[in-house]
């Protein structure tokens, strides 16, 4: 992901310090506890449709409001253009915090936005991850001369390198406090473009406005003061928000402090709720076995579930190895599994029975689901899903299937390397 080689060094060294010690060197890593409660128990399922769901599903995030819309945006031509018009238009404040913000192409584009707003006088804040971003010296002095709060995310310091694997792996933009964005992009040069080719990577972004902003605007906050100190309050981020659109929403938050994991849970419920369809496209596809169980248990009450993952073009081949370690149980179970094939599918998104869809940075991996700081948008509203439901078809048009044939004859090499990177599957 364009990620500088030293800090990819030093975060391989800890995750090697990590997984180590003992005698000789084994292969086997240490299980590292996490304090999370990540395994649940859940008796009592209604149907996503019925009322319970939506009452209940707030409480695995914020209130279900109304009076939202949402555009999809697809790629980095629908995606790029969007957002820096939301930003050059803003009247108050920006506030941008992402995982990726390298010096590119794409990363000019969205910095000179910024410092356009900045020059005109609104308050802009950045937050990008230390590990996932390089703004490089130029870019961000240019930024910072211009008037633009950049501040880096548990930034390396010896004292703390035990916590280097502890990122904000969120994308969340607010503008004004009733603008919001979310979904899976990286501000760099491979998603630009229209994924016409492998180096242009397939991906959504949701664009809301209504006042689920302020939702988003407040998980936005809890970065912001944990790395700065200061507290955004007033009318400047939590303006009085009228009605925008007919569509129900909420932000979903998950913090490496929760007591729980609020993005497994929220995930969890929806799919034992589902009664018709579960359509999942995530990048990096490697749920646990409690939600292998509940996908499996989906296809026996008669749903269809269907999972869109990249394929050959994987930016990350060790996770495409370690997923393909559990499709034979997935397969036996009936869930059907595509491939998408003409470059990296980067989407995070869900959609199901036709009227619940999510979408946001949080991947079905244990990073996402119980070390990062991630976010997402819940929608419950038939005309949406129905746009999120086109969408896939379309892109599984893109994807060939994988089969339990193919999967029990893929080989003796794909076996051990299956193998291997299963093993570090805790760290992915």
């Amino acid at each position: 992901m364009n990620i500088r080689p030293w800090k990819q060094a030093v975060f391989h060294a800890f995750l090697i310090a990590a997984v180590g010690g003992g005698s000789g060197c084994t292969l086997v890593p240490k299980v590292i506890v996490s304090e999370k409660r990540d395994i649940y128990t859940y008796n009592h399922p209604f149907e996503i449709e019925s009322a319970a769901f939506r009452r209940s599903a707030e409480a695995l995030g914020n209130p279900m409001v109304g009076g939202n819309s949402a555009i999809l945006l697809q790629n980095g031509d629908e995606i790029f253009p969007a957002i820096t018009r939301d930003i050059r238009a803003a009247e108050h404040t920006v506030n941008l915090e992402t995982f990726i913000f390298q010096p590119d192409e794409a990363g000019k584009q969205v910095a000179d936005a910024l410092i356009a707003a900045a020059k005109k006088g609104v308050k802009v804040r950045l937050l990008v991850d230390f590990y996932g971003s390089s703004l490089g010296g130029g870019l961000a002095k240019e930024l910072k001369d211009a008037g633009v709060e950049v501040h880096t995310y548990r930034p390396l310091r010896l004292i703390t390198i035990y916590k280097v694997a502890q990122r904000t792996h969120r994308k969340i933009l607010v503008v004004d406090g009733r603008i919001a964005y979310t979904g899976g992009l990286g501000i760099s040069r491979q998603w630009l473009g229209n994924a016409r080719n492998k180096k242009e990577w397939r991906d959504t972004q949701v664009r809301v406005e209504g006042p689920v902003a302020a939702q988003m605007q407040a998980i936005f906050s809890e970065d912001w003061v944990f790395t700065t100190g200061e507290i955004l309050a007033g009318n400047d981020f939590y303006p009085s928000i009228t009605p925008a659109g007919t569509i129900t929403a909420q932000a979903i938050k998950a913090s490496r402090g929760d007591a729980s994991s609020l993005a497994k849970m929220l995930y969890y419920v929806a799919i034992l709720s589902a009664r018709k369809t579960v359509h999942i496209a995530n990048a990096y596809f490697l749920p646990d076995k409690q939600v292998r169980k509940a996908l499996i248990g989906a296809v026996k009450r008669g749903v269809e579930v269907e999972i869109m993952v990249p394929g050959l073009h994987n930016n990350e081949p060790m996770v495409r190895s370690a997923s393909w370690h559990h499709y034979g149980e997935l397969l036996k179970g009936g869930v059907k599994i595509y491939e998408y094939k003409p470059t990296m599918l980067h989407n995070k998104t869900i959609v199901i029975d036709g009227i619940y869809s999510t979408i946001g940075s949080i991947n079905f991996d244990n990073r996402s689901m119980n070390s990062n700081a991630e976010d997402s948008l819940a929608f419950y509203d038939h005309a949406l899903a129905e746009k999120m439901e086109n969408m896939f078809q379309e892109d599984k048009k893109n994807c060939e299937g994988i089969t339990l044939d193919a999967w029990k004859h893929r080989g003796v090499p794909k076996r051990l390397s299956e193998l291997v990177f299963w093993i570090w599957e805790p760290y992915y």
